[in-house]
């Protein structure tokens, strides 16, 4: 398989890698076990996280295959469409992208969150905390289309054109870009696009 990274991304708009869950010809790691199941279905990666049924708690993420990140001014942009969450107490677990140690997280309520997760102590520092926003579809509302921009230091982090937040970011050149799911929540994902700005 070939290893799309681009040092020279220097045009704008250019698009590095794209994924649309046709099939699985780029080599997801695929799984499904009593704590989570990764698969490819009709056109997209369903990702759901059983471990709420083991009382464990927790999430998972999958590795876009063959694929690093620039050292900056790019953009990741995905689709969600929320299927189902386990619990039955009307609270919500999140999911979203990991790029580096950053999570970029939404919930079915509508609510976004980014966290930090520091290597040496295994700890997230929360960024942004929860806020319920408008411009997010919640739960069986429509899709949402997510778009994570790193330019100059920054990543913004956009739902369905609008910004929800913009923040101080390091992510280190060659991090991969991953798809996350935790605790109780059933997600599809589809049209994983990263294109230079």
């Amino acid at each position: 398989m070939q290893v799309l990274f681009s040092k020279s991304a220097g045009q704008s708009g250019k698009v590095l890698v794209e994924e649309h869950f046709v099939e699985n010809d780029r080599g997801w790691n695929l799984s499904d076990d009593n704590n989570v199941v990764r698969k490819i279905e009709n056109g997209k990666m369903v990702l759901e996280c059983k471990k709420y049924l083991t009382g464990k708690g927790g999430g998972y993420w999958i590795k876009l295959p063959d694929f690093k990140l620039p050292a900056n001014n790019y953009s990741v942009s995905y689709t969600t469409h929320w299927v189902k969450n386990m619990k039955t107490d009307d609270s919500y677990s999140p999911y979203g992208v990991i790029l580096g140690d950053y999570y970029f997280l939404t919930y079915a309520d509508g609510e976004r969150r980014l966290l930090k997760l520091d290597p040496v102590t295994k700890k997230y520092e929360t960024i942004v905390d929860w806020g319920v926003q408008s411009v997010i579809n919640k739960k069986d509302n429509g899709d949402n289309k997510w778009e994570i921009r790193v330019q100059d230091g920054k990543a913004a982090f956009y739902a369905n054109g609008n910004m929800l937040y913009k923040k101080d970011a390091v992510i280190p050149e060659g991090t991969s870009v991953k798809l996350y799911i935790e605790n109780s929540e059933m997600v599809q994902f589809d049209d994983v696009v990263v294109k230079s700005l």
